[in-house]
Order: C-alpha cells, then sequence, then structure tokens
C-alpha cells in the first residue's frame, strides 16, 4: 500500500505548516494550528496513521523505521526546550498520547512522564528544584508502566498509593511530601517487578517505543472499537501517535491541570464549564480517578483563567464550534494540550448551534450542518413532576432523566439491560465501562468530574449521568451500595435527574418539554435551503 504524506511531522512555536488530520490525527493538526496562532502549546510531534495500518498488518510488529522516526521527534524537542532524552542533568519528560481523525475521549491509551529513571531523576530534580514533583512524576510513569503498557490489574498499584496516604497521615495523594513518595516508588517498582518479572525499564528509549507501541495497540481494545461501533466513526485507518514536551500540574500549589468546555455541553447555555484539578496531572481529570475541586480558577488564579477564557473564546471563532480544552498550568503559567469540538447532548446542540449562528461565528448552513444528525421532533427537555426529596443531590454531568435497575458492573449491566433499563452505579466510571455505558440508561458515581472522559461520553450518547455522589459507598461482594443511609441492591431501581444532580429512589413521574421556539428557528432556516 502507498504510503500517505509524510512519516512525521513537529509542531511548536515558529514552526509552520498545519498537517492533515487524516494522516496526523486531529490533536497535532489543532495543536500544530493553535502554536502557529501563538496559544501557548507545549512543542511535539506525530507519527503517520500509516504506522499504526503497518502495525496491525504485520501482526502488531513495529515497523522498522519507527524507532528512527522517534529519534527524530526527540532531536526537534531537545532542540527548542534544551533539555536531553535520557540526560542525568537536565532529562527532557515526554507523554504519549493518540490522535485519529475524528476525536474519541479516552478510548485509547497515553503515557506521561516518559524519559524519567532512576538515573535521570537527580538531575529532573537538581534541574527544577523541586523533589516532590519528581518523586511524583516518577511513581505517576510506574503506575501507567504497569497498568496501561503491561496490562496489570490496577488494585495493587492503587493499594500502594492508599499505604502511602494512611502511613503519611495524608487525605490525597497530592498532600504526599518527597520522602513519602521515594518509599512509594520503591514499593511500586516491587510491584512492577512481581508482575512482570523484570525490573522498571531504566532506557529511555525503551520507554518511549513501550509507550508507543501502547497508543497504536489501543486502536484495536475493546473500548475503541465499542466507541467507533456506536459514535458511529467509520474510515479510519488508526490512530497517529503525538508525542510532546511534558509540562506539570503537579508542580506545587500553583499547579493544576483541566478542561474547560466553552459553552455547557448538558444543555447549551452560553457559560464555559471549567473542571480543575489543583496540583494534578490531566490524567487525573479526564480519567475520572479525580474529583475537581470546588475553588474556581477564576478566584485562586484569576490571571491564567482570564487567559484561558480568552483562548476558549478565539478558538470557537476559528473551528467555527464550541471548544472542549484540556491544559495545564504549571507554576502560574498556561498551557493548552488539545482542542476539539465538544461533545453535547441532543438539546445543547440545538441551543449550541442556534447560539452560534446568531453570534456570527457560524452561518444558517453551518448550524443545519452541526445538526444533521440530530432528529429536532425528538429533542425534548425533561422535567420531574413533584419529586418529592431526593436521596442524594450530587454533581449533574449530563442533563436529562433515567430510571432503571442498580447495577454494579459494566458486565452486569450488559445482562440485565437485556430485560430492562439499567443504571450502572460506580466508584469512578472509567473508559474500560464503556460496554456499560452503551448498556445503561444513566450513570451515577461517588468519583470524577463533568469533563471527565465518561461523563462527555454520556452526553454525547445522551445518557443521564450523575457524579460526585459523595455519600455512596459501593460493596461489590455484596452487590449493592449505601447511599446517604439507603441500602441499595441489584435490581432496585434508581432515579436520576441529570440536569440537577438529584437521586431517587423508585421510579419518578417525568413531563417532556419540547423548545419549540429553537425548533422553531432551525426549521426556518432549513426552508431557505
Amino acid at each position: 500500500m502507498e504510503l500517505e504524506g509524510p512519516r512525521i511531522m513537529t509542531f511548536g512555536p515558529g514552526v509552520p505548516g498545519i498537517p492533515e488530520p487524516g494522516w496526523f490525527g486531529a490533536k497535532a493538526a489543532h495543536l500544530a494550528r493553535m502554536a502557529a496562532m501563538g496559544i501557548p502549546v507545549p512543542p511535539g510531534f506525530s507519527l503517520n496513521v500509516s504506522i499504526c495500518e503497518e502495525y496491525f498488518r504485520s501482526g502488531r510488529g513495529i515497523p522498522p523505521d519507527m524507532p528512527g522516526l522517534l529519534h527524530e521527534g526527540i532531536r526537534f524537542l531537545e532542540e527548542v526546550t534544551g533539555c536531553q532524552f535520557g540526560s542525568r542533568r537536565r532529562p527532557l519528560l515526554v507523554s504519549v498520547r493518540s490522535g485519529a481523525a475524528t476525536s474519541m475521549p479516552g478510548m485509547m491509551e497515553t503515557v506521561l512522564n516518559v524519559g524519567l529513571s532512576r538515573e535521570t531523576l537527580r538531575g529532573f530534580i537538581i534541574m527544577t528544584g523541586n523533589p516532590r514533583l519528581a518523586w511524583n512524576s516518577y511513581c505517576r510513569l510506574i503506575e501507567q508502566f504497569g497498568t496501561v503498557v503491561q496490562s496489570h490489574d490496577a488494585a495493587p498499584y492503587h493499594d500502594a498509593w492508599e499505604n502511602a496516604c494512611r502511613s503519611a497521615d495524608a487525605e490525597d495523594i497530592r498532600d504526599l511530601d518527597a520522602m513519602t513518595l521515594s518509599g512509594l516508588a520503591d514499593a511500586l517498582e516491587r510491584i512492577y517487578r512481581v508482575k512482570t518479572g523484570d525490573t522498571f525499564p531504566a532506557d529511555p528509549q525503551e520507554q518511549i517505543i513501550m509507550a508507543t507501541e501502547t497508543v497504536l495497540a489501543s486502536w484495536n481494545a475493546p473500548r475503541a472499537v465499542a466507541y467507533r461501533g456506536v459514535a458511529p466513526l467509520s474510515g479510519m485507518k488508526g490512530t497517529a501517535v503525538t508525542v510532546q514536551a511534558m509540562v506539570f500540574g503537579n508542580a506545587g500549589p500553583r499547579s493544576g491541570s483541566g478542561v474547560l468546555f466553552t459553552r455547557d455541553p448538558s444543555n447549551g447555555t452560553p457559560y464555559p464549564v471549567i473542571d480543575f484539578v489543583y496540583g494534578g496531572q490531566g490524567e487525573d481529570v479526564v480519567s475520572g480517578r479525580a474529583t475537581a475541586s470546588f475553588i474556581p480558577l477564576s478566584e485562586a488564579m484569576s490571571g491564567s483563567a482570564e487567559e484561558l477564557d480568552q483562548i476558549g473564546r478565539k478558538l470557537e471563532t476559528v473551528f467555527h464550534d464550541m471548544q472542549d480544552i484540556e491544559f495545564t498550568i504549571q507554576e502560574g503559567r498556561l498551557f493548552i494540550l488539545q482542542a476539539r469540538a465538544g461533545k453535547r447532548a441532543p438539546l445543547a446542540a440545538l441551543r449550541i448551534a442556534v447560539d452560534l449562528c446568531r453570534e456570527g461565528i457560524i452561518t444558517t448552513d453551518d448550524a443545519i450542518m452541526h445538526l444533521r444528525d440530530i432528529d429536532l421532533d425528538t429533542v425534548f427537555e425533561n422535567r420531574i413532576i413533584s419529586p418529592g426529596n431526593p436521596l442524594y443531590t450530587g454533581i449533574p454531568a449530563s442533563s436529562g432523566i433515567a430510571s432503571g435497575q442498580a447495577v454494579f458492573s459494566s458486565e452486569e449491566a450488559i445482562r440485565v439491560s437485556q430485560d430492562g433499563p439499567v443504571i450502572l452505579v460506580r466508584e469512578t466510571a472509567s473508559p474500560d465501562d464503556m460496554a456499560g455505558i452503551i448498556a445503561s440508561v444513566g450513570i451515577l458515581t461517588r468519583e470524577g468530574s463533568r469533563t471527565s472522559h465518561a461523563a462527555v461520553v454520556a452526553r454525547h450518547l445522551g445518557k443521564a449521568c450523575v457524579i460526585g455522589c459523595r455519600d455512596l459507598m459501593i460493596d461489590e461482594d455484596r452487590s449493592g451500595c449505601r447511599i446517604a443511609g439507603t441500602w441499595i441492591v441489584s435490581g432496585d431501581v434508581l432515579s436520576l435527574d441529570g440536569t440537577t444532580g438529584a437521586v431517587y429512589t423508585g421510579e419518578v413521574d417525568v413531563r417532556r418539554e419540547s423548545p419549540e421556539g429553537l425548533i422553531a428557528v432551525v426549521k426556518e432556516w432549513q426552508k431557505g435551503l
């Protein structure tokens, strides 16, 4: 098969050219365009989708030129950052991420902090003056290599983190000091060695090849295949691999990672939705592992919040759509890691299309195209009639009202949904729960954020979702949970109001209201075609 386009492209400040999304993925294409606009984007490079095609065509063999391409891209990053990959004085660390031609949020793998090892750790500490950052990043890398690259059971790694928190009397992993994290790294290395029979790879070149192969292989992971089936997405040939210089949301109190939706993806109102985890890396937010802070970014870091808002408005005008923006703040400095058209509920899609047109950002023809996959006559806003007191009120993450039998695993959701609607109840909904999310009418979680990948997918699929139910305690052994003192077992009916965050026992009466005014506007536009 004849290859399309160059095998590698770079992006960053001063780098000309915007790559073709079909060759290098929408992520890299948007990053390159933003960098050319002067938006603060960490420099990086991307490998052509054709490499993924070759990988699977050869029976999962690494293409012969891939190590050389990675070396070429790393040389570019060394030049623009002044750091060196594997250096013991100024080590370069990178993220290795997926990037299909069309966004598939959370369905493929990411590996952060690649390049860190016992040999480069000291240099990173000297370079940053931040021992806690170095040990925290190293612990994260060991865990990701175990659970993502080697597909180990995550429980032993999570238990090690929790044990470290208990021994240090810390409420959160972000509260652990450098000494505790150093001991945690020893524990995580032992787990990795027991699981693999080998030591954690210290060679950065070996790390980046293993991480790249993991990203390529994740194109055909069950959750990615399931997502492409329901999205639906067809005609894509594979994933590109995007490598970027690391920025560190875990650097300290003036750092963190978050996600911005420039408009509310649940109901379409023209107000930004921001979830931010102070002291965390990007995967903390989008994976749902960490719950976003209740302290608004605008209060804690007003300068960064204002800059982020300006960038969001600018990107709406450039990309002609509501934006989903992943960002990191490192010691008060803002970096944009990704921007894409945000997934949204059908009602939100309708309101956003009309508002963007009225604001002059898109034309009426554009608005009609945005709504081409939505049957306007089926768009409703549901409201509960005389709901009474909810069992609990969490954080609304995807609008809609859903009632169904409580289930506590994806496998149970698939099985029980054959006989009727189900509500998937989880500690946190991860992308691994994709099949269960598809089978359910609603999702209820204890942890997570409104902008986690699971919540994004729930909105896109029209599922009600409530997160942050802090009084939810799941007992998987007994197939049940306790919510605010009430015991719920598999088969008990729960109802979720994804607009208010309310959780009820039993079914509720629902009134459907049509957004007639918005629908009338669009149908009038359609007459002019």
